[in-house]
């Protein structure tokens, strides 16, 4: 028997003992937001949606009693006219305008028996012993609805590796089915290329998506796979896909839902983020998006790495980019009821000359405190950022910028989000979603 026959069927027994009754792989890196209620209590909670606000010690005021930030919690007291008396943790009291504070319930968590709501929030799950997703996964499955663990790569014949720890991925399926998350197993092509190196691989891709008969043998093992794991359904992330093979790419995505959906599984994609159609694009050229909607239950739009490691500093991603991508994708015959935006839990590191390293937001946190350099906030692109050393970025982001992502889910009425990934986010995030979505 084979050592990957032999992985499968232990994850498979691990897994399947649960529902019936470190990986050693690199990884790639990857205006109101609500209205206020009007039925205010004594115990009411509120999170700030204005940029930076301050507490005024009086109705007309000009003297400051403290200063809050986006996705702050405070609690009001009452509600006079257009502002709001609120206590801060110090105990002291102030005003602060209506229109920058959203009621909110923070502490409640929504049950696992409400994960049909309005929204999807999936995230992404990898083993990392350095920045594990398990972690997260535990403190917010309640505002979860689905995981996709990182597990499957394929070949150019259609077989399926897996490339996943065997026990943590295990046990993280195993929790997440217990409490009614919607599980998908990510199939992808991150392997290694030419040179050695672990990219996501366009002559793997296309190898497997201009053959017919290997696309035939993929959705097979796919359909065999999310059967024997009892998974909701398959999540693609094929990137690097070639102009040449765009077609091909809609041919294989229409094979695997006409033989998925009718067995009651889910096909959801994850979509390489444009503003405009050019097929000549080694990036995104190789994916029409209209066609490949027709063919999902969901697609993820990765709104991420507008500025990446090998590109100059900036924002991961600033609010107008990711308003085209969303606005284009729309025009382009996406329906908002198909579309997850994608959110990044991290940022990256940029020296002065060469490629940013990735950190997660408290290696971030850390790096600003051990340099003493002061955190800034980018307005135009709504996005957090400092400079320390000797000339070096990082861009980042958080629950202040994730929040104004969010409020475009609510603008055009988006099926939801998918974090990418657990374990690397601001942990202040999961209130902010559980009140903007929830």
């Amino acid at each position: 028997m084979s050592q990957n026959i032999m992985v499968t069927l232990i994850s498979l027994a691990l897994y399947l003992s649960s529902i019936i009754g470190g990986n050693s792989n690199p990884i790639p890196a990857y205006n109101s937001p609500a209205r206020p209620s009007s039925n205010i209590t004594s115990s009411s909670t509120g999170v700030v949606t204005g940029n930076s606000v301050a507490v005024y010690q009086a109705i007309g005021s000009r003297q400051s009693v403290g200063q809050l930030q986006r996705g702050d919690y405070v609690d009001i007291v009452n509600r006079e006219g257009s502002w709001y008396k609120v206590r801060l943790d110090n105990g002291t009291t102030g005003y602060i305008a209506s229109f920058t504070l959203m009621p909110a319930a923070k502490g409640i968590s929504t049950p696992s028996s409400s994960h049909a709501g309005k929204h999807t929030v999936l995230g992404y799950y990898i083993t990392d012993s350095r920045t594990p997703s398990m972690n997260s996964l535990r403190a917010h499955y309640a505002t979860l609805t689905a995981i996709s663990p990182w597990t499957w790569e394929v070949k150019a014949n259609g077989s399926l590796t897996p490339t996943f720890d065997t026990k943590d991925t295990a046990n993280a399926l195993k929790y997440a089915g217990e409490r009614n998350l919607r599980t998908y197993a990510l199939i992808h092509n991150f392997t290694l290329d030419a040179k050695g190196n672990h990219n996501f691989n366009a002559t793997l891709a296309h190898n497997l998506l201009a053959n017919p008969q290997a696309r035939q043998r993929l959705v097979a093992n796919i359909h065999r796979t999310l059967t024997d794991w009892r998974m909701s359904g398959v999540h693609i992330d094929f990137e690097m896909v070639l102009a040449k093979d765009r077609q091909n790419l809609v041919a294989f995505m229409r094979e695997l839902y006409n033989t998925l959906h009718p067995a009651g599984f889910e096909v959801t994609m994850a979509l390489p983020s444009k503003t405009r159609d050019s097929i000549t694009n080694s990036w995104s050229g190789g994916y029409d998006y209209a066609a490949l909607a027709r063919y999902t239950d969901q697609v993820m739009l990765m709104t991420y790495d507008e500025h990446w490691r090998g590109g100059p500093a900036g924002p991961v991603a600033s609010l107008g980019w990711v308003d085209s991508v969303i606005r284009f994708a729309l025009n382009d015959g996406v329906p908002a009821s198909k579309i997850v935006l994608g959110i990044a839990g991290y940022g990256y590191d940029w020296p002065r000359r060469g490629n940013a390293r990735a950190l997660t937001y408290d290696q971030a946190m850390n790096l600003a405190s051990n340099y003493k350099a002061k955190v800034m906030w980018d307005n135009q692109s709504k996005v957090p950022y400092f400079r320390y050393g000797d000339g070096r970025q990082v861009w980042f982001e958080n629950r202040q910028s994730i929040s104004h992502k969010l409020a475009l889910v609510n603008k055009y009425n988006l099926a939801g989000i998918s974090l990418w990934r657990l374990g690397q986010e601001d942990d202040g995030i999961w209130q902010v979603i559980s009140d903007m979505l929830h």
